[in-house]
């Protein structure tokens, strides 16, 4: 990660791998495989990374806002979601803050997406949705317990294990099945874009996981410049790849093109800053890359379904 300043997970504590974002929705690439056993806390804002994350509540249940949208996460349910969507923790049930216990795994995303996990799961994963597993509750806080202490540990040879371990229970929890929380926006009804969440949604073949670090190198670059009007051929120019094989292997790993992916984000890193900035909208919109504000506009009103300022005022 370089010398960047890590993010604190709370006043006097830090998570490897989690840095701060000024300003870009991905000044944080999750290339760092990390395990926290802590008490959950209420989020002051929303946050961004690069990893796909694991969460299990013991002793308490937790809300968050995710991709704009308020999700109840219940007690003893491993939760999966990318937290290349904005998140944040906003409510602990009946609890009270310091009571209860998260555990929190931070899955690299080319390790997740070499994972041979159903495709199902990818797809909801990659979409941007939460995922809750239907497995049994003394087995996963087994499993957890021991993990969190190999990983305290650190010893690289186990922490490749709990790699491999997480990616087979997470296999056998696809062939069982996975529900979604209880999610709600009071008094709005969400579109999704068929441009961009449906594919998102798109078939993770096995073949489309070849090259999955190249992507991951793809993901961390459009996210440091997505207040710039980049291409796909700059893109290819940052890795020295050819134009045609750079939107190929994009494609064929995320399921959706280059540009669509950057309007996807951009409209991510927009709304994170809608949540938790006063900036005037047009500021945002041009903060995240749009060339107008119509464009800001019209598409952030075919992803959530209403204008960026009715986005605001429902989440005040």
């Amino acid at each position: 990660m370089g010398s960047r300043q890590l993010l604190p997970v709370r006043q006097g504590r830090e998570t490897e791998g989690v840095v701060p974002m000024p300003g870009s929705i991905s000044d944080i690439q999750g290339d760092i495989f990390y395990i926290e056993n802590r008490a959950p806390y209420i989020m002051d804002s929303g946050h961004v990374h690069g990893h796909v994350e694991l969460n299990y509540l013991l002793g308490c249940s937790a809300t968050y806002i995710v991709n704009g949208r308020e999700q109840h996460i219940p007690e003893n349910r491993l939760a999966i979601f990318w937290a290349n969507t904005p998140h944040r923790l906003v409510a602990l049930g009946e609890k009270k803050q310091g009571e209860g216990i998260l555990y929190n795994l931070y899955i690299p995303l080319p390790e997740f997406l070499q994972w041979p996990l159903t495709e199902q799961l990818r797809q909801e994963v990659m979409a941007g949705f939460i995922a809750l597993a239907k497995s049994d509750h003394d087995y996963l806080v087994m499993r957890l317990s021991r993990w969190y202490e190999d990983f305290k540990s650190d010893h690289p040879e186990l922490k490749e294990i709990i790699l491999g371990e997480l990616a087979l229970l997470l296999k056998k929890i696809s062939l069982q099945g996975w529900d979604h929380p209880e999610s709600f926006f009071p008094g709005v009804q969400f579109e999704e874009s068929p441009s961009v969440t449906d594919q998102m949604s798109a078939n993770f073949g096995s073949a489309r996981l070849k090259g999955a670090h190249h992507v991951s190198t793809m993901i961390h670059f459009i996210g440091e410049n997505l207040h710039r009007p980049i291409s796909t051929a700059d893109v290819a120019a940052h890795l020295g790849l050819h134009k045609n094989y750079t939107t190929n292997l994009f494609t064929s790993v995320m399921g959706v093109s280059i540009k669509q992916y950057l309007q996807f984000q951009r409209l991510q890193k927009a709304q994170l800053l809608l949540m938790d900035s006063e900036r005037p909208i047009a500021d945002i919109g041009y903060a995240c890359g749009f060339s107008s504000l119509s464009r800001f506009y019209e598409a952030f009103q075919r992803y959530f379904g209403m204008p960026p300022g009715q986005f605001r005022k429902k989440l005040l």
